[in-house]
């Protein structure tokens, strides 16, 4: 993904107008002492005129030109509309509050910068919501009647908001087909939604915490050129990060815990996820309905394992549902129900590398073939792997160590004598080549990984059990249905920890 490009707001060094401080564009200087010398004086207190409270930002800005800097003391504002570029600076945290179908901020230009403020939005208020537009009909004349109440709203592309709150809206941040969102040392905190993107490119979420949302932290659809970071997700009722139908996102080095889902993969696809802690979730990592060509890669998965719906009941990694030709390598897998589980239909995924340790299962498999499980390490499991209704193989020149694995080793290569033969039902399969000890953290290359499964994955395709339509108590049974929308956790019906959860309809 190509790195943002950044525009810096070049000003002169005083410029005010009443209280209003606006400093006027200039062409950009160069050197580093002329970048030392702008910021001496962009931020020196002798040269700070201030918006006090109760005066109108909206007018500022209307009086201001492209490039302009805008200063904004403490105190707290009625929305903004920001319809050409300029940068926001908040002295002393002011606040921007929202009201019912009236965002906090709505960003109409390109190239806008907020740093530095409190933003308060307004929650999901079906009532409420008909009561406005029944009492401000002109404010529906032209206008989708089905938008969340957002703290912000996108209507731009090269938005920037830096070191920013945002707190209690449906919407957080709304966008639609924008390009080059950052988000930068920012919270979003206690929205039904922290951020909602839909059909865009360009998005950069870092130094960020997201917590307390009631749906989604983050919210990513049908989107592209995605990069989230060095976040903490935390406590978000449903999915800390949803990228659904998107491709190309690096999802590096966040905190996500105490979720139902903690990242999600909807879909989507040549993706990488990278050196994320996931922890206290139903799910740490879900990929599903055929999100394929995905790297999955140096996770920390512990203790996703919860008590709200079922005692103890979590898991690390799944792939589910068709996802297919992932590699899910060097990953950690602790104190889960299931550290690791690939279910219905997935092929052709290479699991390797991976340490799989005190969990109920080390790694599960349910109806699924020719996905490829070697050099893993899977200890002190109660079952430390576990192959039901499926076809896969679990060696090449090298398999996987297992702690329970009682076979001798009589010419001391390290591999031992007797296969290591996979329990479960309707399982056939066998580590040919079980390691005697456990594996250090050698890794063989990715393309070598790749031709690996190409060479070991050859299962021929297998005949569908039953037809694709059955007669049950005279009522006409479709099988097993796609889920048609994202992951949604529903408690109606318990859950049978014996087998793996969705194993029979797919509870989405």
């Amino acid at each position: 993904m190509p790195p943002m490009s950044m525009i810096w707001p070049w000003s002169s060094r005083v410029c005010a107008i009443s209280d209003i401080r606006i400093c006027k564009g200039r062409k950009a200087w160069t050197g580093l002492l002329a970048l030392v010398l702008f910021y001496s004086l962009l931020f020196s207190p002798a040269s700070a005129d201030r918006i006090q409270a109760g005066q109108d930002i909206q007018s500022a800005i209307n009086s201001a030109q492209a490039g302009d800097i805008i200063a904004v003391g403490p105190g707290t504002y009625s929305s903004i509309t920001i319809d050409r570029p300029l940068t926001l600076i908040g002295e002393g945290r002011p606040v921007l509050n929202a009201t019912q179908q009236n965002p906090a901020v709505v960003v109409k230009s390109d190239g806008v910068t907020i740093d530095g403020f409190e933003i308060y939005g307004v929650g999901k208020d079906t009532t409420a919501k008909f009561e406005y537009y029944m009492e401000n009909r002109e404010a529906a004349r032209g206008q989708r009647l089905d938008m969340p109440n957002s703290a912000v709203v996108v209507e731009g592309s090269d938005l920037a908001i830096k070191n920013s709150s945002i707190y209690g809206a449906q919407a957080g941040i709304y966008a639609l087909n924008a390009v080059g969102i950052t988000l930068q040392d920012s919270t979003l905190n206690g929205c039904d939604t922290g951020l909602f993107l839909h059909g865009g490119r360009g998005l950069n979420v870092s130094g960020c915490s997201i917590v307390n949302c009631k749906k989604y932290g983050l919210d990513i659809e049908q989107s592209r050129d995605i990069a989230v970071k060095n976040n903490s997700i935390i406590r978000n009722s449903n999915i800390g990060i949803l990228l659904r139908e998107g491709k190309w996102a690096e999802m590096d080095d966040n905190l996500i815990s105490e979720c139902t889902f903690g990242l999600s993969l909807w879909n989507a696809s040549f993706n990488q996820v990278r050196r994320n802690q996931l922890d206290h979730n139903y799910y740490g990592i879900l990929v599903t309905n055929w999100s394929c060509y995905n790297n999955i890669t140096d996770n920390l998965l512990i203790d996703n394992s919860r008590g709200e719906i079922i005692d103890g009941f979590g898991i690390g990694l799944s792939l589910q549902e068709n996802s297919c030709h992932n590699m899910v390598i060097g990953n950690v897998a602790r104190g889960n129900y299931n550290g690791l589980e690939i279910s219905k239909g997935c092929q052709f995924n290479a699991v390797y590398a991976n340490n799989a340790a005190e969990n109920k299962h080390g790694i599960r498999m349910n109806e699924n073939r020719n996905n490829l499980i070697f050099g893993n390490n899977f200890q002190f499991n109660n079952i430390n792997a576990y192959e039901n209704q499926s076809c896969n193989i679990w060696n090449t020149t090298l398999g996987n160590y297992y702690s329970d694995y009682k076979g001798e080793d009589e010419n001391k290569d390290g591999i031992g004598d007797v296969p290591y033969s996979l329990p479960g039902p309707e399982s056939s399969s066998s580590d040919r080549m079980p390691s005697i000890r456990p594996f250090d953290e050698g890794r063989l290359e990715r393309a070598d990984i790749g031709e690996l499964v190409k060479k070991y994955a050859l299962f021929e395709p297998k005949e569908e059990a039953g037809t694709a339509a059955r007669l049950v108590e005279g009522v006409m049974v479709i099988s097993h249905p796609l889920p048609s929308s994202p992951p949604q956790w529903k408690d109606s019906e318990p859950l049978d920890v014996s087998s793996s959860p969705f194993q029979e309809v797919n509870d989405f």
